[in-house]
């Protein structure tokens, strides 16, 4: 994909709603509009006309430009025949490692170019990930009935795959979205930086979407819940499960979101009876679970609405008794649990 293979719109609209050259209304899947009418109807997200041909202008999938009518990146990424005849890396690559980096002797499964709209490429990601992380049980507290714990919450999933496929720049044609799976974290890979204005500081605050038509299918698909709520979703989903919270870092040529997993060895083991930590205690017990160590920056960080004095409390308390220790010089100083049974001397 290039520049050129857009026309110039008679008036000015997103780049998800710019027509592609070369296309028609015959490559788009009407049954496909068809049903997604009827259930965003069912779902209360759409009011609009049943008819497909009118639905889809309304949309911006379908751009009249003189006497000709072309199909957008919108249409043909949401309800396309084949999407990737003009677009060939409007797809999804899976890389999945054994250990923590991706290293060609530590593969375990390699997809490349998950094809089809974004409603099926979302599909074969969320069944590859939930196929292939861990998923257990545990007791409620409180009524002893069986809850389900899953290495990785279904909601964060979701809105990180939504997040990459829907907020991705997709006049960056060299390369591909990508989900990388390793022992204890997974990344999402979305091509292009954070857009303007937006930063990893007021990431939360400022969120904009790159592409808002392709956005409110997704809000009437019942992907999306409202805009601008996918990252707080992910960030409230993870602190109410008392898990790490998410990374985020903007490269300029890519946006990537780190989630690590749940800790698989419960905390409650590694506590002698009648210890009692607080919750921030709790939470760099469980990032050093995840990460197997940690420097001090790295805690503060995800700690950050703690006061920096407050946090060096916790450490040293975590210290006293023995659950943690460090490693490295001053510059270099990391911290990793203790080994069960390794000497506080």
């Amino acid at each position: 994909m290039s520049d050129a293979s857009f026309l110039d719109p008679p008036s000015r609209l997103a780049t998800d709603a710019l027509p592609v050259r070369e296309t028609s209304p015959d490559q788009i899947d009407m049954a496909a509009v068809e049903r997604h009418i009827a259930e965003a109807r069912g779902r209360r997200r759409y009011e609009g006309p049943d008819d497909p041909m009118q639905y889809l202008r309304l949309r911006n999938c379908l751009i009249t430009v003189g006497a000709a009518t072309y199909v957008s990146l919108t249409g043909l990424l949401c309800f396309g025949r084949n999407p990737q005849e003009i677009f060939p890396l409007a797809v999804i690559d899976i890389g999945h490692y054994s250990q923590g980096e991706s290293i060609s002797n530590d593969v375990v499964h390699l997809e490349k170019s998950i094809r089809g709209t974004i409603f099926q490429q979302l599909a074969r990601l969320e069944e590859y990930i939930r196929n292939n992380t861990h998923h257990g049980m545990t007791l409620s507290p409180t009524s002893m009935q069986r809850v389900e714990v899953d290495e990785y919450p279904y909601p964060v999933i979701r809105e990180l795959g939504v997040n990459m496929v829907a907020h991705r720049d997709y006049a960056i044609y060299t390369s591909a979205a990508r989900v990388q799976m390793f022992r204890n974290r997974i990344e999402w890979i979305s091509p292009g930086g954070l857009p303007a204005g937006v930063t990893i500081e007021n990431i939360l605050i400022e969120q904009r979407p790159r592409n808002p038509n392709i956005m409110q299918v997704l809000l009437e698909a019942g992907y999306v819940e409202a805009f601008g709520q996918g990252l707080d979703t992910v960030v409230s989903t993870l602190r109410s499960e008392e898990m790490v919270p998410p990374e985020f870092k903007d490269t300029g040529a890519s946006f990537i979101v780190t989630v690590y997993g749940r800790a698989r060895e419960a905390l409650q083991t590694r506590l002698q009876a009648g210890t009692e930590i607080n919750e921030s205690q709790r939470l760099i017990l469980t990032l050093l679970q995840v990460k197997g160590q940690a420097s001090p920056r790295e805690i503060r960080e995800v700690l950050s609405h703690r006061a920096e004095r407050s946090v060096q409390r916790d450490i040293r308390g975590l210290q006293e008794l023995g659950l943690i220790t460090t490693t490295g010089g001053s510059r270099t100083l990391r911290y990793l649990l203790r080994e069960s049974g390794e000497s506080t001397e």
